[in-house]
């Protein structure tokens, strides 16, 4: 696409921003990171919009013109379209006269009319969660750090408006149902959610990064060192913790049991036989294990317990701040193989929590199998714990007997939501279709990964299902 005026761009989002979107916070307020200039050429601005036109060309100019008011133009690099926002790859003109790229991410409430309140409640949290982050948590974790590693992109603009719909305090936690007092609305007639939604703009990693999806485990070490240090600015400090649990999500992840709808776990028994039937010939004698059978019933009986012991006080030990959608696609790379940082993003999901499960989501989200067998597994935790121990003070550790303890039980729950979740309605077909999306869960695309993800998931239960017994 060729340079135009701001006026007349209209956007098309690739496949290869999807890391970009998220969700964001309601807050009313935007604001300027204090580690870089307001106008900064190389720095990139987010920012969630709540408008109900459908037209992006005038809606984009007024966006950077607020954190860049001298921009004259702009081209649209990349369009990126998900379930819950819209992100924007921009090369914009006119910055101190010089061309800076940004990423926009916007959240309207409106075109996501077509799902239930429960589904929209969550896209609209995911936004207040993110915006938030970037607002209120990441400033304090790059004081903290006293490094040069920024964590994650510079924003310049980070808002939401929710008033009507969330309220500023509302817990991130799901609904056991609707109630009388949520929202009304339909495809047809959606006024509610007019000029409701979040934005961020951010600084874009265009040329500097790379994702990719799975991993190399070189790639895959560099990844869980930078969550190690990550994990690290808010291990065990209770008054960041208390921070984050009172901001960003109270239970962190987004494959928490308390996240999620419950019509997953209820829903599970049947989830699991239909997948078991599309599977099965791909292992014949795994699915006619006895314990495979009743993998789903098993889940369903130990799911509770399992999320109880992942789900620590902000005055907790090992507790720490998660991100809490740790996929391979949720970090950037560098481009060449110099020491530097990687940059995480997409904070939709961040909160209180273990570090173990972020650990146990990007190892089974970002690697192939072959790389797990034969101690290949228990490598990256110990890869993860060595880049842990050095970013952490002298007075903290994280033993690994209990690491691990914590890594396996969060490799169930993270099997939970697999499996309530994704893999309803999955068959030998959806795997084919999917095999080449990186942005997918690998156990959601290789057949083989799925197998192992299962084998594991079956030991690990097995373990507690014994532990639990003793009690």
């Amino acid at each position: 696409m060729g340079l135009v005026a701001l006026s007349s761009v209209r956007v098309k989002l690739s496949f290869a921003l999807l890391f970009f979107l998220g969700t964001f916070p309601t807050s009313s307020s935007g604001f300027v990171t204090p580690s870089q200039p307001h106008n900064s050429p190389s720095h990139i601005e987010i920012a969630l919009t709540m408008t109900a036109s459908d037209s992006n060309d005038d809606q984009l100019l007024s966006i950077i013109q607020r954190s860049f008011p001298d921009a004259e133009s702009y081209e649209v690099d990349d369009n990126i379209k998900q379930a819950n926002a819209e992100g924007f790859v921009l090369s914009v003109n006119g910055i101190n006269k010089n061309s800076t790229s940004l990423f926009i991410k916007r959240v309207q409430a409106h075109k996501y009319s077509h799902k239930p309140w429960g589904d929209l409640r969550r896209t609209l949290l995911y936004a207040r969660t993110e915006a938030r982050f970037y607002s209120d948590i990441l400033p304090l974790l790059q004081e903290k750090t006293q490094s040069t590693w920024i964590i994650a992109p510079n924003c310049h603009l980070a808002e939401t408006t929710l008033h009507g719909l969330v309220e500023e305090h509302e817990s991130t936690s799901a609904k056991e149902s609707e109630t009388a007092g949520d929202p009304s609305y339909d495809e047809n007639e959606f006024s509610i959610l007019h000029e409701k939604g979040g934005l961020l703009v951010l600084d874009s990693m265009k040329g500097q990064f790379f994702q990719t999806s799975p991993l190399t485990p070189n790639e895959a070490k560099r990844c869980l060192k930078a969550i190690a240090n990550f994990h690290a600015t808010g291990f065990q400090d209770e008054t960041i913790l208390n921070t984050v649990a009172a901001k960003l999500c109270e239970y962190g992840g987004s494959y928490h049991l308390k996240n999620r709808n419950p019509k997953e776990l209820q829903n599970i028994q049947q989830t699991w036989k239909d997948f078991s039937d599309g599977i099965a010939e791909a292992a014949p004698e795994l699915f006619e294990r006895k314990s495979i059978k009743d993998l789903a019933k098993r889940i369903q009986e130990m799911a509770e317990y399992i999320s109880q012991e992942l789900s620590p006080a902000a005055s907790d030990k090992y507790a720490t701040i998660v991100h809490g959608d740790y996929k391979a696609m949720n970090v950037f790379l560098p481009t060449d193989d110099s020491e530097s940082h990687p940059i995480i993003i997409d904070f939709a999901s961040t909160g209180l929590g273990l570090g173990m499960s972020d650990v146990a989501m990007h190892i089974t989200h970002a690697l192939d199998p072959e790389h797990l067998i034969n101690g290949g597994e228990e490598a990256f935790v110990d890869a993860y714990l060595e880049a842990l121990e050095e970013a952490l003070p002298d007075h903290h550790s994280y033993p690994r007997d209990v690491a691990l303890r914590h890594y396996r039980l969060a490799v169930i729950d993270y099997f939970r939501f697999i499996m309530g979740r994704l893999w309803r309605g999955a068959t030998l077909e959806t795997f084919e279709i999917r095999k080449d999306s990186k942005n997918s869960v690998y156990v959601n695309r290789s057949v083989e990964a799925a197998i192992n993800f299962i084998q594991r998931a079956d030991r690990y239960l097995a373990e507690f299902e014994v532990e639990r017994a003793k009690q």
